[in-house]
């Protein structure tokens, strides 16, 4: 009697240890499912394709044509027959300007033979364009070799650009560039001159890009020009996401899927790389390589994954 008075007791016990281990087990499995679910990842294949190595500059467009109107002597502004953003013809009249010595005495008189000169001076402009600048108004004073105005010929807009000297000789002299403009437009322009000089202080040299399209462009505007530099015919080509590196940019990997559910860390050398891919060059992966381009960001060398479309 005593004998089954004991296990009677230790019972209770038991049940208590049974259910806890039957609530256990009903909480391990979905804990161990997700973690052999792995992390939800986006894989991508490398391509094969032509990739293009690129260079963006800041640039500035200018009229290349331009004519300085000066006097030639002391004299007083009688009257502008243009204003500023006038368009100017070749032998308009922009000036009349009085002398000195006749806006002292109007009496002054000279002969010329073919006409009486009478103290006042006609400045006709001697190419077509725009009046782009007019430093003077009509009474003003105005002394020998002084700038009055300047006419801009639109026709000859071009784009200067200042390139680093170390990227002067892998740039094709007749290239076609992209030219962004800051109102978000892109146009085309062409390399028609290379400046024979570098700037002694930013050891750059100046390259003269004419635009395609010339109209509504004015002067002095900034812009930003891609030149491009090389072209690789055949590279393996990966998006920029899917190339992992560490903290100094010394190092770079990519996740590769070595099964459907297993991701390792390969090392790789990089090309070339424009905004949104990168080259390849080692090790030479394969089109049908399954490559992490989204979620591979903090995994272990080796990980368990979820492909998601």
């Amino acid at each position: 009697m005593k004998i089954y008075r004991r296990i009677y007791r230790a019972m209770p016990v038991a049940l208590v240890v049974l259910v806890s281990v039957v609530s256990c087990s009903k909480e391990g499995p979905g804990a161990r499912d997700t973690s052999i679910g792995g992390t939800p990842v986006q894989v991508t294949s490398p391509v094969i394709q032509d990739i293009t190595e690129y260079i963006d500059l800041n640039a500035n467009t200018v009229f290349l044509k331009k004519e300085i109107i000066r006097v030639t002597f002391q004299g007083f502004i009688e009257r502008i027959y243009k204003n500023i953003g006038d368009e100017v013809k070749s032998g308009d009249l922009i000036f009349t300007i009085k002398t000195k010595e006749s806006a002292i005495d109007d009496s002054i008189r000279i002969d010329l033979g073919s006409e009486m000169f009478e103290g006042t001076v006609k400045i006709r402009a001697h190419s077509d364009g725009v009046l782009a600048v007019l430093n003077y108004h009509s009474g003003d004073f105005v002394s020998e070799g002084e700038e009055i105005a300047i006419i801009s010929n639109p026709s000859s807009l071009y784009i200067t650009l200042n390139v680093p000297y170390q990227y002067v000789s892998r740039i094709d002299p007749k290239s076609i560039c992209q030219v962004y403009l800051p109102d978000g437009e892109i146009r085309q322009a062409v390399i028609q001159r290379i400046i024979p000089s570098v700037d002694p202080v930013s050891q750059t040299q100046t390259f003269l890009l004419r635009p395609e399209i010339l109209s509504t462009l004015p002067e002095n505007l900034n812009v930003d020009v891609r030149l491009p530099l090389q072209t690789f015919k055949d590279a393996v080509i990966l998006p920029r996401r899917a190339v992992m590196s560490n903290e100094t940019q010394s190092r770079f990997w990519v996740m590769r899927l070595i099964d459907d559910s297993t991701a390792v860390r390969v090392d790789v050398q990089k090309g070339i790389e424009n905004d949104s891919l990168i080259q390849i060059v080692m090790p030479d992966l394969r089109p049908a390589d399954w490559i992490i381009s989204d979620g591979a960001y903090g995994l272990p060398d080796t990980a368990r994954v979820t492909i998601i479309q």
